[in-house]
């Protein structure tokens, strides 16, 4: 019969007896368990890359004329220093209501390049009292040359004023800053004219 065929098929062949379903399934476990490997601690995120690089190293011929400002390229309300390379407005009599411009006699055709100023003092009157207080407006850029002097009204310039807010075209745009530039500032504005730059 076939109940008697399993019989002797067991009896007559070495074989282990099987073990019991519950202590398999633990004896698994437990060797699953020592095979697996250690977790390993979560990696911390690369910062991302970097993507304006710094340029290389100019070699090239440098400028020969030191980089200043020349009356012609001032407003008649603004004085250059003899020393040290400054720039004031003249602040005394109803003129001190007129903005003061300047350009520097330096351009740049391609490459990037930052320009830096510095504010050295701040001048209030004493003698204004209750009369309307002239407001103060700084503002450092870049403009092509021959246009205006007095940098905001056109497309041909572009500039930062002191509460850091983009000026360009007739157009004032709050870029969210919170501190202003003021005396012992300094301020710089990045001039970026590399078209392969990802910025």
């Amino acid at each position: 019969s076939s109940d008697l065929w399993k019989s002797a098929c067991v009896s007559r062949f070495p074989l282990t007896m099987a073990e019991p379903a519950a202590k398999k399934q633990k004896t698994e476990e437990g060797a699953v368990a020592a095979d697996a490997p250690a977790k390993e601690a979560p990696k911390v995120p690369e910062p991302p890359k970097e993507l304006e690089e710094d340029a290389p190293k100019a070699t090239g011929a440098k400028i020969k004329e030191a980089v200043t400002f020349h009356t012609p390229d001032t407003t008649i309300n603004a004085m250059v220093s003899t020393a040290g390379n400054m720039l004031l407005p003249i602040s005394d009599g109803g003129i001190r209501h007129l903005l003061a411009g300047a350009r520097a006699n330096v351009g740049v055709k391609s490459g990037r390049y930052l320009f830096e100023a510095k504010v050295v003092e701040t001048i209030t009157r004493a003698d204004e009292g209750p009369k309307p207080t002239p407001k103060s407006l700084l503002k450092i850029g870049f403009s092509t040359a021959g246009s205006s002097l007095i940098m905001g009204s056109d497309e041909t310039d572009i500039s930062f004023d002191d509460s850091g807010a983009l000026v360009h075209a007739k157009n004032k745009t709050n870029l969210g800053f919170v501190a202003k530039f003021g005396k012992e500032g300094t301020v710089g504005v990045l001039l970026n004219l590399d078209k392969s730059s990802p910025n």
